[in-house]
């Protein structure tokens, strides 16, 4: 049956690292995952005073701006953002074990080694998004936390059009040639919003700063904010990236 899964993608920066999480959530999942969050959210105001309609920033919800490139205000108890961080990936991580009815996918690359690592990570999300689909035989929609980019939407009409893809060849797989593979299974064009008034762009901002956590952890780190990530396991899409053991894409 053909089905639609849309994607909220967000990003976070560190010195060294680049990451990028796309949260795919089903179509048909889409209004019990939202009411889960919506839920969530209102327990964070019950319990940490954390109003249901404020936007969430990872890094100010435990005071490391020195860790991340995000413009971070607030300075909240870390002890209780790192509770707050954990109970959003959980949540993530609970719902794809009920349901399967999200999965993320995330790609995090080395500042040092790609220069150019915006665009390579844009071009690594759209392309596994795209094999994502394609292999369950459904379409995808994204959509971006953050203001409207002319590199984005150029690079995505080219990747529309075309998209050559190193291919292995020959009975022992010792050869490659390369394939225009267009990426028509991401539809309708990228969308932009304001994260802030949109609370599954928040959940999935949760993950790409965990991701960047993890690889980095910072200097002030005293509760484990490097393993936060690893509370996610079968909300992995792990067939982005076959030779990760968590499928982060990497280069």
């Amino acid at each position: 049956m053909n089905y639609m899964k849309i994607y909220y993608t967000m990003e976070a920066e560190g010195l060294r690292h680049h990451v990028r999480s796309a949260l795919g959530v089903d179509a048909r999942a889409w209004n019990r995952f939202n009411s889960r969050v919506q839920e969530w959210r209102r327990q964070l105001e019950s319990r940490y005073a954390i109003p249901a309609e404020l936007g969430l920033h990872p890094c100010e919800l435990v005071s490391v701006q020195e860790s991340c490139a995000c413009g971070c205000h607030r300075q909240p108890e870390p002890r209780q953002g790192i509770e707050v961080i954990a109970g959003g990936l959980r949540l993530i991580e609970d719902f794809a074990v009920e349901s399967g009815g999200v999965a993320v996918t995330n790609v995090c690359l080395d500042k040092n080694d790609i220069p150019a690592y915006r665009q390579v990570g844009l071009d690594r999300l759209f392309n596994r998004i795209n094999a994502t689909e394609a292999q369950a035989g459904g379409h995808a929609f994204v959509i971006f936390g953050q203001e409207p980019e002319e590199m984005l939407s150029s690079l995505y009409q080219r990747l529309r059009n075309y998209n050559p893809v190193p291919m292995r060849h020959g009975a022992c797989d010792d050869g490659w040639y390369t394939r225009n593979l267009p990426i028509e299974r991401v539809i309708g064009s990228p969308a932009f919003r304001d994260p802030d008034g949109d609370c599954l762009l928040q959940t999935a901002g949760l993950v790409a700063h965990a991701l960047l956590w993890r690889e980095a952890p910072p200097a002030t780190d005293s509760g484990g904010l490097a393993g936060a990530f690893d509370v996610l396991d079968r909300a992995l899409n792990r067939r982005a990236a076959r030779h990760d053991r968590q499928g982060v894409v990497r280069r």
